[in-house]
C-alpha cells in the first residue's frame, strides 16, 4: 500500500514538473510568430524588440545557477514554487505592459523561471529509484522540445482569435495553478547542500552578458566601429576574464569552470552555444521577412522546421538511451561513431541556414 501511495505521488510529482519545464520552454517561442506584431503595437524598432526574446534568455542564463544553488541549499521545492511564482508573475506584468521598456522588464522577471529546469532535474534524482532517474530525465527533456515547437504552432490561432496579450494570460493561469500544485505535491527535499552564494561572480556574470548582448544588439544603429560599441565589446572582454578568475578561485563556483576542461563538457557546450544561436538568429529576425499573413503566417513557416526538430530529437534521444551498448557491441570505432553522429545534425542546420542566404 505505502509503495502505491509513493508511485501516485511521483506521478503527481512527474506531472507538475512537467508543466513547469513545459510552459517555460513553450513562453521562449510563444512570442517569436508575433514580434512584428509586438513591434508594430508598441512602436519600437525591430533590434529593441528582438531584447523581448534576449532578455528572457539572458535573465534564465544568470538566474538558473543562482536559483539551482540556493535549491541546494535551503530546498529543491521551495525554490521551484519561487521559479513558477515568479514565471506567473512575469505573464501578468507583460499581459498589461504598456510599452517595450516594461513588458522587457515582464520577460526578465519571467526569466528566473528559468530554474525549472536545474530544480526539476534534482528533485527527479532525489525522489525517484534509481533505475527511473535517467528515463524520467529524458521524458522532461524530450517535453521542454515539445514545449518550444507548441509555442511557435499555437501562438497564430491564439493571436487570431484573441491578441497577443493573451500568450501571457493563458500561461499566467496554468503556470500559476502549477506553483500552487508544486507547493501541494511535491515532496520537500531530502537532500541539502551546504554553501553559499558567490555574489562577485554574479554580478561580473550579469555585467560580461550585458556589456556583449547590448553593443551586438544595438551596432547596427550606434555603428560597429562606434565608441559605445568598441567601448562595451573591450568591457564585456575585461568582465569575462574577471569572472573566469573568479569562478575558477571560488570554492563555491556558480559554475564548476574546472569541468570545462574537460574535452567531452567543454565541445558539448561549443556546439551547444553555436546551435544556440543560430536558432535564436532564425527566431529573432526570419518572422520579418515573412509576407503578409501575419502571426499565423509565421507559425506555419517556422511549424516545418520544428517538428523536423522533434522528430531528429526523438531519434537521437533513442539513440541515447541505446548507444553505450550499440558502440560496445557492434561497433569497433565508437569516436568515429559520435563524430558522425555530431556531423550529421550539424549539417542540417548548416543546410538549412545556406537555403535560407539562397533564397530571395
Amino acid at each position: 500500500m505505502t509503495e502505491t501511495v509513493r508511485r501516485g505521488s511521483r506521478r503527481l510529482t512527474f506531472l507538475v514538473l512537467a508543466a513547469g519545464t513545459g510552459f517555460f520552454a513553450m513562453l521562449q517561442s510563444l512570442i517569436t510568430p508575433v514580434l512584428p506584431t509586438i513591434q508594430h503595437d508598441l512602436h519600437t524598432s525591430q533590434n529593441t524588440v528582438t531584447w523581448v526574446l534576449t532578455a528572457y534568455l539572458l535573465s534564465a542564463s544568470i538566474f538558473t545557477p543562482i536559483l539551482g544553488r540556493v535549491g541546494d541549499m535551503v530546498g529543491k521545492e521551495r525554490m521551484l514554487v519561487v521559479s513558477l511564482g515568479a514565471l506567473a508573475l512575469g505573464c501578468l506584468l507583460a499581459a498589461v505592459a504598456p510599452s517595450i521598456g516594461v513588458l522587457i522588464v515582464a520577460r526578465i522577471v519571467q526569466g528566473v523561471g528559468g530554474a525549472v529546469f536545474p530544480l526539476s532535474f534534482g528533485i527527479i534524482r532525489d525522489e525517484f529509484p534509481a533505475a527511473r532517474v535517467s528515463s524520467a530525465v529524458a521524458a522532461i527533456s524530450a517535453i521542454v522540445a515539445a514545449g518550444g515547437g507548441l509555442g511557435v504552432v499555437l501562438a497564430g490561432p491564439i493571436v487570431g482569435a484573441l491578441d497577443y496579450r493573451w500568450l501571457f494570460w493563458i500561461p499566467m493561469v496554468v503556470v500559476g495553478l502549477t506553483a500552487v500544485a508544486a507547493y501541494f505535491v511535491v515532496p520537500e527535499s531530502p537532500v541539502r547542500t551546504p554553501g553559499r552564494i558567490d555574489w562577485r561572480a554574479t554580478l561580473l556574470l550579469s555585467g560580461w552578458l550585458v556589456a556583449l548582448l547590448l553593443p551586438i544588439s544595438k551596432g547596427a544603429a550606434w555603428g560597429w566601429t562606434s565608441a559605445r560599441v568598441v567601448g562595451l565589446l573591450a568591457l564585456a572582454a575585461v568582465l569575462l576574464s574577471g569572472w573566469l578568475v573568479a569562478e575558477i578561485r571560488s570554492s563555491n563556483p556558480l559554475i564548476d569552470m574546472r569541468m570545462m576542461r574537460l574535452p567531452g563538457v567543454w565541445t558539448t557546450n561549443l556546439v551547444a552555444l553555436l546551435y544556440g544561436a543560430s536558432m535564436f538568429s532564425v527566431y529573432a529576425f526570419l518572422p520579418q521577412f515573412v509576407p503578409a499573413g501575419g502571426p499565423g503566417a509565421t507559425g506555419r513557416m517556422l511549424t516545418h522546421g520544428m517538428v523536423f526538430m522533434l522528430v531528429t530529437f526523438g531519434v537521437f534521444a533513442a539513440y541515447g538511451s541505446f548507444a553505450g551498448t550499440v558502440r560496445d557491441r557492434v561497433l569497433a570505432r565508437p569516436r568515429l561513431t559520435d563524430w558522425l553522429r555530431r556531423t550529421f545534425a550539424g549539417s542540417f542546420v548548416a543546410l538549412g541556414v545556406s537555403l535560407l542566404l539562397a533564397e530571395r
